[in-house]
């Protein structure tokens, strides 16, 4: 009895270690994905600075001051206990739908999408509403438990949700946001243990919407012609693909050196923003491509580590959610950029200018840390939850459809 015992402890110990040890490399991935997107922004962006604001480093200032705040929320989500945010999840989910409601009122808003504020700053609410859609669906689901699997209680709960979030941000025309939205509920009822059938009744029955949306505005449209025919379009919805592929493509296997891009000089638009994937690939090469594709695939490894570990249901949705939609929102944006999705308006988290988006990616991330620091400090904790039951109970029960 005293050898079994020791040999629990033991591995009880060296699972609180590997627990504890995704910490710090969570940090180095996110540090690191943080650092090159400061230097391609500052790169990227210098020409569009300059010619359309007589300051070289105009972007450069806007992106800093978003990330010291980032870093600031970053902070402040390591010291909340992650469980409070499952008390405050309505309060949170409120105020994310209030300020998409803003984005309604005339005179309010920027192009419809971002909320003024004071001095040059605005705010894009649908990144901050993404947070606090996973956030809610995670305590709606743990709060239901078998309840899930029902249609009232789960898919149609959900997509009460996020469906009006959508419709909002189809109002501003981002498609690609909305489109998230009902990707992130999808996802979170699957992981919670919804049932296949309503996931797929849902799925069939959205297909001819979405189909809808898609022709009924001309410029969804001929960005979804150009994806299949870039050429064929090259000088309407198609010159931004080309450019971008042209970028990745002339970058070869080492790239033409940082700060060299030929693309950025006002060819390729929107170079700092939603195509930098391109101008990495330009100024980077293969490799400086690859690095990115690998620092979001190990961060992705880090974060279904926590989920996994996590000491509870919540903290395993939770961080589930998190990881899922950064690496979706990174899949979509690189797979623009190298012509395997239609041109959508996603932001590559980290890396692309953006304030909002950099600091929801941040905060995101602070919750993950705080979810691997609970982990790692729960002695009765097992790899499932407290109660015995998987928290990701789909992950061991795909087959199951009834």
């Amino acid at each position: 009895m005293p050898i079994v015992g020791q040999a629990q402890g033991l591995a009880l110990k060296g699972r609180r270690n590997t627990v504890s040890d995704v910490a710090p490399r969570l940090l180095l991935v996110v540090g690191l994905l943080t650092m090159l997107g400061t230097v391609m922004i500052a790169s990227a962006s210098l020409p569009a600075s300059a010619i359309h604001y007589d300051n070289p480093t105009h972007f450069l200032i806007k992106h800093l001051i978003a990330l010291a705040v980032g870093v600031l929320v970053f902070w402040v989500c390591t010291r909340i206990p992650y469980r409070r945010l499952m008390d405050w999840d309505d309060k949170i989910l409120l105020l994310a739908f209030g300020l998409l409601g803003l984005t309604l009122v005339p005179g309010l808003t920027v192009r419809g999408s971002w909320l003024r504020l004071p001095g040059p700053f605005q705010i894009q609410p649908t990144e901050f509403f993404k947070l606090a859609l996973i956030l809610s669906l995670a305590a709606m689901v743990t709060r239901k438990g078998e309840r899930i699997r029902d249609f009232t209680d789960g898919p149609l709960a959900a997509l009460a949700i996020s469906g009006v979030g959508a419709l909002i941000a189809l109002k501003q025309s981002d498609f690609a946001m909305a489109f998230i939205f009902l990707v992130i509920a999808s996802y979170m009822l699957f992981l919670g243990g919804g049932r296949l059938l309503h996931l797929a009744l849902v799925a069939l029955a959205a297909l001819p919407v979405l189909t809808w949306l898609i022709v009924q505005a001309p410029y969804r449209f001929a960005r979804f012609l150009a994806f299949l025919d870039p050429f064929r379009y090259s000088t309407t919805e198609g010159y931004q693909l080309i450019q971008s592929l042209t970028a990745i493509g002339s970058g070869g296997l080492l790239g033409r050196g940082l700060g060299e891009s030929r693309e950025k000089l006002l060819y390729l638009p929107e170079p700092y923003n939603d195509f930098i994937f391109a101008i990495v690939g330009e100024e980077l090469g293969f490799w400086g491509a690859l690095l990115v594709i690998g620092l979001f695939l190990y961060l992705g490894y880090l974060g279904y580590s926590i989920a996994l570990r996590a000491s509870d249901r919540f903290g395993a949705l939770l961080a589930s959610g998190i990881t899922f939609t950064l690496l979706t929102q990174a899949a979509i944006n690189i797979g623009v950029a190298t012509g395997l999705l239609p041109v959508t308006g996603l932001t590559l988290p980290f890396i692309s200018y953006g304030g909002s988006s950099l600091i929801v990616s941040l905060a995101m991330t602070g919750i993950l840390l705080k979810i691997a620091q609970g982990a790692s400090h729960e002695d009765g904790a097992r790899l499932w939850g407290r109660d015995g039951r998987a928290s990701l109970s789909r992950l061991g029960d795909l087959g199951r459809v009834g």
